[in-house]
Order: C-alpha cells, then sequence, then structure tokens
C-alpha cells in the first residue's frame, strides 16, 4: 500500500512539474493565494511524510564528513588589473554525444510517468569546448547539448583529466549545459519513474544503486568525448585578441514570469587569431529557454542552437560554442514574421521544428552582426567557491531518494542539502561573468525585482543587483554551469507549485538567496 501511495502522489507531482504555468502574482486574489497555499502545504507535507520514510541511500552522508573526504572545489587565480602578457591564447574542441543508440535513451525535459524514450533522432548532440587563457594559467569552458549535469558529474570529469590538466597548467574545468529540453538525459530526472518508486525503497534498504534516467553507455562516450574536446582545446590554442560586443535581442525574447526582466542581449566574445589562416571562435551568451519542441517531447534536438550555429559556421566559418544566461523563466519569441523554414519544413514536415529553424537561424544572423565594442585586455580572472543548498522541497527530496536525480546529496541534521559551486570572472578590464548552477532570475543579477507591494508574500528582496558591484563592467550570466539546482528564485517571488511552474523545480524558498550570500562572500574575496 505505501508504494502504491507513493507513487500515486509522484505521479500527481510530475503531471503538475509538465505544465507550464504563465499566471502572475498579481492576479491573485488573497483568497486565492491561501487556498493555493494551503494546498502546497497539504501536498508537500503528505510528500514529506512519505520520503521521510523510504531510507537514505546508501552514499548519502553527513555534510561534514562528505567535505573531509572529497574537500571542496574552490579555485581562484590572483586577480590582477593589468595584463601580464600582449596576447590571449585561445583554442577550440569539439565531439558528438551521439553513439547510434539514443532511440535507446531516456529523453530529458519534463518528468513523465511513462517511459518518455526516444522516438527520433533529427540533430546532433554535441559538446562545444574552448581552452582559453591570458598567458598564466588555462581556463577550459565545455557547453553540452543536455538538459542539465549535476556537479556531480562536473566533479567526475575533473578527476579523468586530472593529471591532463597538471600536466598543461589548467586551473579550471568549467561544464555547463544549454538546457535543451529535447536532448539525451544526462541529469537522471527522466527515467523509469513507477520503477524507481516502487523498487527504490527496497534498493535503498539493501544498499543497491537505484538506476537513473542517465545510460550508462551514453554517459561513457560523453566523458570520453568531453575529456578529448578538452584536450583537442588545449593543444590547439594559440595566439590571438579578444572581443566583446552584444546586440540586442529582446523582440525576440518573452520573459513568461513577473517581474519582466531579462538581459536583452546576445553577447559575444570573439577570438581573433594573429594566424589569418585559422578560424575565428566565437563563444555565444544569450538567456532563453532552449524548449522549442515543448518539454515532453521524444524527438532528440539539440534545438536553436544549432541552427545558429548552422548559419554563423556557413556565413564566417568561426568556432561556435554558447554558454546559457540568466533564463529563469525566459522563453523563445517566435513572432510573426518568423515563418518555417522552407527547406526543414520540407525535409520533417514538421511545422513546428521548422520555424524553431528559423527562430535559430535569425539569432544566427543577429549574431553575426555584432559590433565589437571592446577590445579586451588579456586579463582573466577566475574564482570559483562551493557552497550547499538546503532542500526544502520534499518533491525534490523524493525524487532523488529513489534515484530521479544525479546531484550529490549531504545530510545536515534533519534537513537535506545539495553540494554545488558558484563562480566570478573577469575577462578584461570591461566584462564581468556570474556562473550559477541553475536557472537564475535576471533580477538577481540585473535588478528590478519583484517590491514588497508586488510579492506574493508581501516582503522585500533586500540585497543589490550584482551588476551594480562589479566595477562598472559590463555583466553577463554563464547560467547551468558546473551544476543544475533548479530554479533560483528571489525569495520574495516564491509562490505556490499549484499556481506558477518553477516553483516545483526549485530545491527551496531561499535558493536565491542562498545563491546571492555565497555569490557576494566569494566577491568580497577577491574584490
Amino acid at each position: 500500500m505505501k508504494k502504491r501511495i507513493t507513487a500515486l502522489v509522484l505521479s500527481i507531482v510530475m503531471l503538475f512539474s509538465a505544465t507550464t504555468i504563465t499566471s502572475f502574482a498579481d492576479e491573485y486574489t488573497e483568497s486565492e493565494k491561501t487556498i493555493n497555499t494551503l494546498g502546497e502545504d497539504l501536498l508537500q507535507g503528505l510528500v514529506g511524510l512519505i520520503a521521510k520514510l523510504i531510507k537514505d541511500p546508501a552514499d548519502w552522508v553527513a555534510e561534514d564528513e562528505y567535505f573531509k573526504k572529497n574537500g571542496v572545489a574552490d579555485k581562484a587565480t590572483e586577480f590582477v588589473d593589468e595584463a601580464q602578457g600582449d596576447y590571449w591564447y585561445l583554442g577550440y574542441g569539439s565531439g558528438s554525444l551521439q553513439t547510434g543508440k539514443e532511440l535507446e535513451c531516456y529523453v530529458g525535459g519534463s518528468l513523465s510517468v511513462t517511459k518518455k524514450l526516444a522516438t527520433e533522432v533529427r540533430d546532433d548532440q554535441r559538446v562545444r569546448t574552448v581552452a582559453v587563457s591570458d598567458g598564466r594559467a588555462v581556463h577550459v569552458f565545455a557547453s553540452l547539448d543536455c538538459f542539465g549535469f549535476a556537479n556531480s558529474e562536473v566533479v567526475k570529469v575533473r578527476k579523468m583529466l586530472e593529471k591532463y590538466a597538471k600536466e598543461n597548467n589548467i586551473a579550471s574545468i568549467n561544464i555547463s549545459a544549454l538546457h535543451q529540453h529535447s536532448c539525451v538525459d544526462t541529469y537522471g530526472m527522466n527515467g523509469d519513474i513507477v520503477n524507481a518508486i516502487l523498487l527504490g525503497p527496497v534498493r535503498n534498504i539493501l544498499g543497491i544503486e537505484n538506476p537513473s534516467g542517465m545510460d550508462p553507455d551514453f554517459m561513457d562516450h560523453l566523458y570520453k568525448t568531453v575529456i578529448k574536446s578538452v584536450e583537442d582545446a588545449v593543444e590547439a590554442m594559440e595566439p590571438g585578441n579578444l572581443y566583446y560586443g552584444a546586440v540586442d535581442a529582446s523582440k525576440y525574447i518573452r520573459d513568461k514570469r513577473d517581474p519582466q526582466v531579462i538581459d536583452p542581449n546576445i553577447n559575444r566574445f570573439r577570438f581573433v587569431p594573429l594566424d589569418a589562416e585559422s578560424n575565428e571562435t566565437w563563444l555565444v551568451n544569450t538567456g532563453i529557454h532552449t524548449v522549442g519542441m515543448g518539454a515532453s517531447g521524444t524527438i532528440v534536438t539539440a534545438d536553436y542552437p544549432y541552427y545558429m550555429e548552422k548559419y554563423i559556421k556557413e556565413e564566417t566559418g568561426a568556432n561556435f560554442i554558447m554558454i546559457q544566461g540568466a533564463e529563469l523563466a525566459i522563453t523563445s519569441e517566435y513572432g510573426e514574421e518568423l515563418v518555417a523554414d522552407a527547406e526543414v519544413l520540407k525535409e520533417y514536415n514538421d511545422e513546428g521544428y521548422a520555424r524553431l529553424a528559423s527562430y535559430g537561424y535569425t539569432l544566427g544572423e543577429l549574431t553575426c552582426s555584432i559590433q565589437d565594442s571592446k577590445k579586451l585586455d588579456p586579463i582573466l580572472n577566475y574564482a570559483r567557491a562551493t557552497y550547499t543548498q538546503r532542500v526544502e522541497n520534499n518533491i525534490i527530496t523524493l525524487a532523488a531518494k529513489c534515484g530521479l536525480l544525479s546531484n550529490t546529496v549531504v545530510k545536515s541534521g534533519d534537513e537535506y542539502k545539495v553540494v554545488t559551486e558558484l563562480g566570478y570572472i573577469e575577462f578584461g578590464k570591461d566584462v564581468a561573468v556570474v556562473v550559477a548552477p541553475g536557472e537564475l532570475a535576471p533580477e538577481i543579477a540585473f535588478g528590478g525585482a519583484t517590491t514588497a507591494e508586488e510579492s506574493w508574500s508581501g516582503t522585500t528582496w533586500d540585497f543589490a543587483p550584482i551588476k551594480d558591484n562589479v566595477d562598472g563592467r559590463t555583466l553577463i550570466v554563464f547560467g547551468l554551469t558546473n551544476g543544475q539546482v533548479g530554479y533560483m528564485l528571489t525569495d520574495n517571488s516564491w509562490h505556490s507549485f499549484l499556481c506558477e511552474n518553477e516553483e516545483i523545480v526549485t530545491a527551496g524558498p531561499d535558493a536565491g538567496s542562498t545563491f546571492t550570500l555565497n555569490f557576494y562572500t566569494l566577491l568580497g574575496m577577491v574584490r
């Protein structure tokens, strides 16, 4: 009976998670808020009770025990204000993550009570990597076509590259997820939910590892491909100049959730080698969900970045890598003028996918239109810090206990916490980057947070925008980098997951403030 109840409750919860709800807080009456809050409290209480009855997985240890054994991932270079050399050094590597057996794999994007196995593969799923240096240490940035990549997986890749990193003066390895909702599951949450709920508690009692949505063969190939891309990028490093520029893409961006705050730009770092025969490399950053095929589909596609790269490569020959920005509830805005691409429509007879292609081509064209606004001095200052995020969302706890999430979970008394990282980077004297291990609310970085009057809870957000504390530098966000802890809202923007979509895949109401507090602590240590 307990197993049946567990399956029923989690199934109901998963149905909520698959629904995109676009209502705003100020549309709710006080009575509606009360009803939704009470409903959430009841469901959270029931799920929490069930979660308590399930034995913890064997590898969930006490927080102090974990860090005593594993240490922390903190890392920092010396922060300098003047260039130590004349040029930047950059290399590029890329490889396909696909094995040819994708139809045997689960597809990420949204939880499903049925087996969400891939039914078709439309385009490639890749890793793209740059190794960059200001003449001091080397820093690696790899970006994956995938829904999510937990910090535990990032740490695993770093350990595999530990010897190579020491031999090649690599100071940091950073891995981002582009957050496609239509790629093979690399996070674990899209496994066989019924199997997980029914047999997960038994496996925990027996000390047997729970299977997840990650296919072992696919992941083994992924590790090897990422490692090779890092080695290729490091070995291809050459001198050149680095430029930063941006273009306003707000016409093609829609924020589904108040407050209406976005980074309107497509940001571009453009590396121009001294060798005129070498290809340029463009690192592109923008905060737009890659969910053009919906969250619950089973067609494997890398979404609009695939077509951005295709356009840019055909037009310029440049190497392409993209890192997501602050994309909390921000999605694509196609507009009436973005009609389905005729060639793609003819090939697939799928108007939605053909419009997705047009969207990618349009963003690619916009990226090519960027005029470099700054030539960046060769200064790369880097710092990252480990922190733990308390899990107050019992739905996340239950899913993790049953093997559906790949995050490292530690215990602190009666609390569960997820181990993750954040970071701060300076490129030259003009650009600052905040590194976030999830889907950051743009207002945390850029300002415009919900006021007390607008807030569901009637409270304020008392942190200054990060952009106001980076000494006048242009601020951009590398989101879903070195971890996946879900959405990070401002605390006073927390509603009820019965009427909003983001709360159901958030660790808890304090995810935003925990991140911000730890970020400002790190910033204060280096600046």
